[in-house]
């Protein structure tokens, strides 16, 4: 029978033994030598700490702290996103109080418009006119602030949609992630600078992002009709999504091409009684226009735009180009990189990377702001686990500078903290400026992600064992 004992008596027979080593080694070292456990000589050598292995030991911490990391890394991307969300709360607002409720304040017009029979494209709207029709309940509010608290708490849902569209991606490329990491996932998601910066904006993006998610999910479990309507209502709104067919192409996802096409070819036919052709055409001559020719950086690329777009490289090689001339450049630059990203179709991982590839090289093909990177979010959960090998370490990397992205306004509040020496302070004022102006640090985000997809997809056609190719190929 064994006696146990209480974790008091465990602590004092530890000193105890402790106390009589240190005696016994005193006693029974070498003569005219008194000699204790911390020489690594005498009866306890076994808890002795020789210079030596202190030495080792240091000499071990970085691969340690190397395989912390390792282990860790998509928690600690998720992590940093969710405390740089956190103070985008408090500052955002505050360094850009005109973006408070800017969409939402446009939404609201538009609904008005609708129902009080006005034109549109006159209160600032920049979607095709039937879109108009969603933004009737905030119009029916009747006022501004109720408006833009149900443009938040519609935005919130939709994130929190996000966050388990891409769990369930993640589960269906095979990786089943813990409490911890779909806590970290929703945190991330709903709370990161991008999200942040939509919902003060008070914009439809979040939405758009669920859409997209949707659609993803859909053509995973064989629904691909219902795959295509939900990528056509994404593209119903902001065109750019549009450019998702080409991946269902890819895919020879035949009958989510047609249903995405009937529909958007539908809505757009059925608004037609409702808002006239004169709406339509000064949605294509005035809107669409307006919008390719944003960040064309005539004088050469401008810091304190907040574009994350290649059209910053083109402006400072050759200023001065059309935006019609810059959009046909970027996507002939992106095009291969995509290309390469959609080799292989086989796996569910090797169909999100196509489809993450595409969603980004939108994203800096188009003069977009950072905060749009919520619409490749549905894809970068589920990838920032299901990765491995070197794609996973610069898809981590990029992901962490697209989710928790490094502003020009960031840089000058560091700078002038009341710790930071003046000289120090605008040094690195300087620094920055000269880099955001000829990239944003999303953008830097982006080509590693499109780096990432690309080696990933190299991998796989050359037959090298990753991860994407032991998932179910579903």
């Amino acid at each position: 029978m064994s006696i146990s004992q209480s974790p008091f008596s465990q602590r004092t027979s530890s000193v105890a033994g402790m106390v009589f080593c240190w005696g016994a080694a005193a006693k029974k070292g070498p003569a005219g030598a008194r000699t204790t456990p911390a020489t690594g000589t005498g009866k306890c050598a076994a808890v002795a700490r020789s210079p030596v292995s202190t030495t080792r030991r240091l000499r071990a911490l970085p691969g340690r702290v190397r395989r912390f990391v390792t282990a860790r890394a998509a928690r600690l991307v998720l992590g940093v996103a969710s405390l740089a969300g956190v103070l985008a709360v408090v500052v955002f607002p505050q360094t850009s109080p005109d973006q408070v409720a800017l969409a939402s304040d446009v939404y609201y017009a538009a609904g008005t418009a609708v129902l009080e029979g006005q034109p549109l494209y006159d209160v600032g709207f920049l979607y095709p006119p039937p879109v108009a029709v969603a933004f009737l309940p905030n119009a029916l509010l009747g006022d501004t602030t109720l408006a833009y608290a149900y443009q938040i708490a519609v935005g919130v849902l939709a994130l929190a949609a996000v966050a388990v569209l891409g769990i369930r991606l993640a589960a269906r490329a095979g990786v089943s992630l813990d409490r911890t990491d779909r806590a970290l996932v929703a945190a991330a998601v709903i709370a990161s600078p991008p999200s942040v910066v939509n919902l003060v904006n008070g914009q439809v993006n979040p939405v758009l992002a669920a859409a997209v998610g949707a659609g993803a999910l859909a053509l995973e479990t064989d629904r691909e009709r219902a795959s295509g309507a939900l990528f056509a209502a994404a593209a119903l709104v902001k065109v750019f999504p549009a450019l998702v067919g080409v991946w269902l192409l890819r895919q020879r996802a035949w009958r989510a091409v047609a249903a995405a096409a009937v529909v958007g070819v539908g809505v757009l036919l059925a608004g037609l009684p409702v808002f006239g052709l004169d709406a339509y055409e000064t949605f294509a001559t005035t809107v669409l226009t307006g919008e390719t020719n944003v960040a064309t950086f005539p004088d050469g690329p401008d810091p304190t735009e907040p574009y994350a777009t290649v059209r910053r490289q083109f402006a400072a090689v050759r200023p001065g180009l059309s935006g019609v001339q810059l959009l046909a450049a970027s996507l002939a630059v992106l095009a291969p990189v995509v290309a390469a990203a959609n080799r292989v179709a086989d796996t569910v991982t090797d169909r999100l990377v196509g489809l993450h590839a595409v969603l980004v090289a939108v994203l800096v093909a188009f003069p977009l702001e950072p905060f749009y990177a919520v619409l490749a979010y549905p894809t970068l959960v589920p990838l920032l686990y299901a990765l491995d090998g070197p794609p996973r370490g610069l898809f981590l990397a990029g992901s962490l500078l697209t989710i928790a992205p490094l502003a020009l306004s960031d840089v000058a509040l560091v700078a002038a903290l009341p710790v930071v020496p003046e000289a120090l302070g605008d040094a690195l004022t300087a620094a920055a400026e000269a880099l955001f102006t000829y990239v944003r640090v999303p953008t830097v985000g982006a080509y590693l992600t499109l780096a990432a997809c690309a080696l990933q997809q190299h991998r796989r056609a050359r037959g090298r064992p990753t991860a994407a190719a032991r998932d179910p190929p579903v």
